[in-house]
């Protein structure tokens, strides 16, 4: 069987950033085809409203319309959706977090590859309404202390407090996320992800299997690395490698 081609839109205001990622998918990426390229979010408005697409890759800060703007008055989207972007990375972060697939200019090969492989292992198109909102208001406040982050499990998306997370658990290539109050779920990501999803400044890594929220600590015990007590009383280990940077934390 064929494999089927995906049908890509281009939307940026910039040309050269048009040119040259319509050059590497062309150049590598053999089961897709680039149908349309627009500089303006107004222009390819009409378009994707005519079309089917099944996936766009949009730049955000554009004239006129921004792309936030155009994916709300395309809402309920029918496609996958790529940000290309020259956010920082704070952004990055909330991109991330609002479980959108992103690429940061200038984007690399490897990037882009990865992008793809996500896009074909998708049995249906991304519905985003719920994960836009967290990513507007994200972007409004500036922190992600006080909002939530969507967590990718078996059934969906499980959206969830930030401040509520008590610790992660490394399991495999999946992670154990313990909220206050007893409840846990399995999320399909590995520890290292959800660590780049989490602020630094709250959440620190104890153990190559331990991800902690510093504030629901109740007790540190010494010891060769140690361990932690957190507010429900759960016990984890603290490796020795890591052990300075507990304690830098509360400047002892």
């Amino acid at each position: 069987m064929e494999p089927m081609n995906t049908r890509i839109v281009i939307i940026d205001d910039e040309q050269h950033c048009i040119d040259t990622l319509q050059w590497q998918l062309e150049t590598y990426v053999n089961d897709a085809t680039v149908e349309a390229v627009f500089r303006s979010s107004k222009s390819a408005l009409s378009y994707l409203q005519k079309n089917k697409v099944d996936l766009v890759f949009l730049d955000i800060e554009m004239p006129e319309m921004n792309g936030f703007q155009l994916v709300k008055q395309l809402e309920p989207i029918r496609f996958d959706l790529i940000f290309a972007t020259a956010y920082d990375e704070f952004a990055v972060q909330a991109f991330k977090t609002s479980a959108l697939d992103y690429l940061l200019k200038p984007i690399d090969k490897s990037d882009l590859l990865k992008a793809m492989e996500k896009v074909r292992g998708k049995k249906e198109p991304s519905r985003y309404p719920e994960q836009m909102e967290l990513l507007f208001s994200m972007m409004k406040q500036g922190s992600l202390s006080d909002e939530r982050m969507a967590l990718p499990t078996q059934a969906g998306l499980q959206f969830v407090s930030i401040k509520d997370i008590m610790y992660c658990i490394s399991d495999s290539n999946y992670t154990r996320v313990h909220l206050l109050g007893g409840t846990s779920h399995l999320v399909s990501r590995t520890l290292k992800e959800i660590e780049a999803l989490l602020p630094l400044q709250q959440f620190l890594r104890i153990h190559h299997s331990h991800l902690i929220n510093t504030q629901k600590i109740s007790q540190y015990v010494r010891g060769d690395g140690g361990y932690v007590v957190m507010d429900d009383g759960k016990s984890l280990s603290v490796s020795r490698s890591r052990k300075d940077a507990l304690l830098r934390k509360f400047g002892s």
